[in-house]
């Protein structure tokens, strides 16, 4: 069974600084994969929407615009990023992470869902 939450705005940082001021984040928790620990289950997607930072907005570009191990190096390479939701049932929800290549690239930059994949805990 998928178990999702959705978010409707976030905020992203880098290093302190506000990059892009609505993101929409989804988090949620695959049961489906089996022999994985209850943390491994969780995922994280983000969509950039308003007031992105233009190195941000470059970085997102080229992002989507590769495929396979293009795309990867790409991801490697840029800094991690930290999404703020205020979440009035949960308060406020840190998630760190580094953004991964997307799994549908088409439509305008805003409308894409990043993957967000989180350090071992």
């Amino acid at each position: 069974m998928v178990y999702e939450q959705l978010y409707a705005w976030g905020r992203a940082y880098r290093d302190g600084s506000l990059v892009c001021t609505r993101v929409y984040v989804t988090i949620g928790r695959d049961d489906r994969r089996v022999g994985l620990a209850p943390h491994e289950r969780r995922y994280v997607l983000a969509r950039f929407s308003e007031r992105m930072d233009a190195k941000l907005q470059a970085e997102l570009r080229e992002l989507a615009r590769r495929r396979g191990q293009a795309a990867r190096r790409v991801a490697e390479r840029m800094e991690p990023i930290q999404i703020v939701v205020d979440d009035p049932r949960h308060g406020r929800v840190r998630i760190v992470g580094r953004i991964e290549p997307p799994q549908v690239r088409c439509g305008d930059l805003r409308e894409i869902e990043f993957g967000l994949r989180e350090p071992a805990q």
